[in-house]
């Protein structure tokens, strides 16, 4: 499940989400030129079958949107309320082989030039960096310490990564409804269990809508299995009526009491479609501008 908007996650804003509600209307004035691929039926009877053919489906339901682009605002929350509010700037890029992302902060002082790329891999483990403007370094992180909070947030580097469906063992648990931005809505819920190392998670909980197959909440487990987060996605707007994407992520640690919470400002799925001001076309990114190279220049 890419992007979403999965619950594209920092990046699942950025990247992790998928697709809100699509009216009959929304499906009429789609101008993005990406048809919405046809829903398969999912099989019965084996809930790890119909679990990964769920995933599946949803991951090819949120598919080319080609590049994303955003500017948020980040609040952390400690658990007597005090809060700390960052501004950030991030962009998608998406891969056959992996989507690329990188998110930077712009302010405040003592944080602004921090930035992560992160490459992902499919088949393999993604590479993610780490830019540090103070020491004009870049970092690479790997294994254990991806699961290392992301700058003090309720979101790990882990987190940063899409929720690629082969890197989990699915399992369809119930079909339910829930509450998302006032309005009831029926849904799957859908069980993944990591199947890569150097995972802190033994499990995630994710709530699938039935007719659009967005994902408005994941719940993380931690490796003990209690329960450590949860990951709301809620304001959802839909771009060039197809692509839909949460406008806020709340990022709650049950565990802490702590909350991360992001709320975009501004969003543009697929550049090309927004003209310049002069009537010209406007460029895609490329994938230039998501190297260490980009990293560090800012």
């Amino acid at each position: 499940m890419k992007t979403t908007n999965q619950t594209k996650t920092v990046i699942a804003l950025l990247a992790m989400a998928y697709t809100a509600t699509l009216s009959a209307s929304a499906h009429a004035n789609n101008t993005s030129g990406v048809p919405i691929p046809p829903e398969p039926t999912f099989p019965t009877g084996d809930d790890a079958a119909r679990g990964h053919a769920i995933a599946k489906h949803a991951e090819a339901y949120d598919s080319g949107w080609v590049d994303q682009y955003l500017q948020a605002r980040m609040t952390l929350i400690d658990a007597r309320g005090q809060e700390v509010v960052r501004d950030t700037r991030g962009m998608t890029l998406e891969g056959n082989a992996g989507d690329k992302a990188l998110v930077r902060f712009m302010s405040p002082a003592d944080i602004r030039g921090v930035a992560a790329l992160i490459h992902e891999h499919p088949q393999t483990a993604d590479d993610t960096w780490l830019y540090l403007p103070a020491t004009r370094r870049v970092r690479r992180i790997a294994g254990a310490n991806r699961t290392a909070s992301f700058q003090g947030t309720e979101f790990t580097y882990e987190d940063l990564s899409s929720l690629i469906v082969e890197r989990y063992d699915w399992r369809f648990l119930r079909e339910t409804t829930v509450t998302v931005d006032g309005k009831e809505e029926p849904v799957y819920e859908l069980e993944a269990r990591p199947n890569y190392q150097d995972t802190g998670y033994s499990k995630l909980v994710l709530t699938v809508n039935r007719d659009n197959f967005r994902a408005s909440r994941i719940e993380f487990y931690d490796k003990t299995g209690q329960r450590l987060k949860t990951l709301t996605a809620s304001k959802w707007k839909v771009y060039h009526g197809r692509f839909h994407r949460p406008l806020k992520l709340d990022m709650q640690n049950h565990q802490t009491g702590k909350r991360t919470v992001i709320q975009a400002s501004s969003y543009f799925v697929n550049l090309s479609l927004y003209p310049r001001r002069d009537g010209s076309s406007r460029s895609n990114l490329t994938d230039e501008q998501f190297t260490r190279r980009a990293l560090e220049d800012g």
